[in-house]
């Protein structure tokens, strides 16, 4: 069984290194497109500017599993279609993957071992997704929600939709067999490692991006600086603003349901073992935002 990772990045350099090697030995491709849709070209970018592209032409790949793509994107379907250019057929699954996406090296060797066996059609994930640091995750919703990111892939296959993740085939695919987060994680404990909400810069470029072009009626206003830096500067106010919107998501409470914090510190070995580096990362990213 062979299994291809498919993946955007732009300005992603946050977890990008550990995010790679975490899936690196256990896949037989890693295809990726780099570079800004219409929203951030219009801010006058064309390609990463925060050390994205170094981080994806200096890792290691000893056995030639990565191929890069740069360009400009109208959106992320056309960014995900143009990752995907030297797809080989021999490819049984698409692995939709994040570069703030994180797994421990046992749930990806216990996974492959699934789906070789029981030939699942689709997986789907819980998500750990951290906020504000690395000590606290996002429950409510995030947890329950499931994040669809492994599809059965035939020759010929596309990407139909990035939102949500979603496959065209040529050819008559197998009957639908999905591989449930709940189950995934009840039976076998395998989930994702998400720092998705961690890091000052990551947090404010996310939600300016979903505010102004993907859902901006369900977004709270102001966001970054009314909920994201005060929970993350002032410990003492966090009961009171998570109660206030009953949760720190950026999505308005009255569209996502509640979104509390919860305490975690379960981290993959490869973030643990850079811990310092990605703290200190975290740290001085704060420090210029306090200092504005």
């Amino acid at each position: 069984m062979k299994i291809a990772v498919s993946m955007i990045v732009f300005n992603g350099n946050y977890v990008l290194n550990e995010c790679l090697s975490s899936i690196y030995p256990y896949v037989d491709q890693i295809l990726i497109a780099e570079g800004p849709v219409y929203y951030w070209q219009n801010q006058g970018f064309t390609t990463s500017t925060d050390g994205t592209n170094d981080v994806l032409h200096n890792f290691p790949d000893p056995q030639n599993k990565i191929k890069i793509t740069h360009g400009q994107f109208k959106e992320k379907d056309d960014q995900c279609n143009a990752a995907i250019q030297g797809l080989k057929d021999d490819n049984d699954y698409i692995w939709n993957l994040d570069c703030d996406e994180v797994f421990k090296p046992e749930h990806v060797e216990k996974l492959l071992k699934i789906l070789d066996k029981d030939k699942y059609t689709s997986v789907g994930f819980k998500s750990k997704t951290y906020y504000g640091g690395f000590d606290h995750i996002l429950a409510g919703f995030e947890w329950a929600h499931e994040f669809m990111r492994i599809r059965k892939i035939y020759p010929g296959s596309t990407w139909l939709t990035h939102r949500p993740p979603t496959m065209k085939h040529v050819v008559k695919p197998w009957k639908d067999k999905h591989l449930g987060h709940e189950f995934l994680y009840d039976k076998h404990g395998i989930c994702m490692y998400h720092y998705s909400y961690v890091f000052p810069n990551q947090v404010q470029e996310k939600v300016s991006y979903y505010k102004a072009a993907v859902s901006k009626d369900n977004c709270i206003d102001d966001y970054f600086r009314s909920i994201y830096l005060p929970w993350v500067t002032e410990p003492f106010i966090r009961e009171g603003l998570e109660k206030a919107y009953n949760g720190v998501h950026e999505f308005k409470p009255e569209y996502r349901g509640s979104c509390f914090t919860d305490t975690s510190n379960d981290h993959p070995p490869i973030i643990r073992k850079n811990m310092s580096t990605l703290k200190k990362k975290f740290n001085d990213q704060l420090q210029k935002f306090m200092e504005r």
